[in-house]
């Protein structure tokens, strides 16, 4: 499938990415000069920015991020991935929702609305971890999403062990994340959301190391 047939097939995340524009149009006399731009772990801003960074910079990134993800597999110089994969366009799609949720919320804020920022971050987060690890298993080896190290790239069997181990730990970091904010004793915890993240992205990374010096010493044992 091309990137036309793509975007005709997911329109609906186009329509999704597009009307924070018009959103932001029709809003923007209601929007004060000066907006939040960041927020720390409690919710509470603590940096501000010109207006037009929440109107239209955040959607900007959204989509484009998401046409990112539609043109890489495209350019893979060979070949490996389709951007019609169920694992590719559920990264797309989940990705997209993510972040409109993010411009949704923030909008809000400006606005003068009462939200939980970071009770949305935190819990959008796990279930997109979630999300993406339930489909991890599914992605074949290429050079662009995925657990991408010297490793995995080098050996195909070392990129299906690595994602297969990946897949179960990104369900469970998932829904740690999604409880987190539940837990009173640990949802203002910024330490253990880095501690958690962190584990999430680097245990995949040394699993992918040792599961190739494994295999590397294997296959010279058996000569």
């Amino acid at each position: 499938m091309n990137i036309t047939e793509t975007l005709k097939k997911e329109w609906f995340v186009l329509i999704l990415l597009l009307a924070p524009f018009f959103i932001s149009f029709y809003l923007w006399d209601q929007l004060p000069e000066e907006v939040p731009t960041h927020f720390n772990i409690k919710g509470e801003a603590d940096d501000f920015g010109l207006k037009w960074m929440t109107a239209f910079m955040l959607p900007g990134i959204a989509l484009f991020t998401y046409i990112m993800l539609v043109v890489l597999p495209g350019i893979d110089p060979k070949k490996r991935i389709k951007s019609a994969q169920k694992p590719i366009a559920a990264i797309r799609i989940v990705s997209s929702v993510f972040m409109i949720g993010i411009y949704a919320i923030v909008m809000a804020v400006t606005l003068g609305y009462e939200m939980d920022i970071s009770l949305y971050i935190r819990f959008a987060t796990g279930v997109m971890i979630l999300i993406i690890g339930n489909y991890l298993n599914s992605v074949k080896p290429n050079y662009f999403i995925g657990i991408r190290t010297p490793w995995t790239l080098e050996n195909p069997e070392v990129w299906k062990k690595t994602h297969r181990f990946s897949s179960k730990l990104w369900i469970i970091g998932g829904l740690l994340l999604m409880g987190l904010p539940f837990i009173p004793a640990l949802s203002g915890s910024q330490l253990i959301l880095i501690t958690l993240v962190t584990l999430l992205a680097a245990v995949p990374i040394l699993h992918s190391y040792i599961i190739f010096t494994k295999l590397q010493s294997n296959s010279q044992e058996s000569k």
